[in-house]
């Protein structure tokens, strides 16, 4: 199975915890591939410096651990399809340079389309029933 998890997944683990935290445990394990791209990360940089107010050395303990588990996807296409939010596209980017089957996410632009080219896009809560099912 070949996951991203959006950005959000990743603040939302390291912030909150909770199901997204689950998420993060079982793609440590190595139970999936996951895929990000360099553009993701640079995105959860941003967001846990500019909303959370994070530290330089805290923000590279936690990219190393998301490394330690992830792939670095080399996105080839640019997509320009969510027009709500076109920060959004950058997961649709990286799913599909990726070959990806799901799109684990808590936005609701990206959660409102359900599916991209064949990709599933969930939240978290119902990705880890599909995983109970894949395990």
């Amino acid at each position: 199975m070949r996951i991203i998890l959006d950005t959000n997944i990743f603040i939302s683990a390291a912030v909150i915890g909770r199901v997204c935290e689950e998420v993060i445990k079982l793609c440590r394990v190595r139970k999936v591939s996951v895929f990000v791209s360099k553009d993701i990360i640079n995105e959860i940089k941003d967001k846990l410096v500019t909303k959370f107010s994070w530290k330089e050395n805290q923000i590279e303990i936690f990219l190393d651990n998301i490394l330690e588990f992830c792939n670095i996807a080399e996105v080839n296409k640019k997509i320009a399809f969510v027009k709500d939010d076109p920060d959004d596209d950058k997961a649709l980017e990286c799913a599909v340079s990726a070959k990806c089957d799901y799109i684990v996410t808590g936005d609701k632009h990206l959660l409102k389309l359900k599916s991209y080219q064949n990709i599933k896009i969930l939240g978290p809560a119902d990705f880890l029933l599909i995983l109970s099912r894949y395990l």
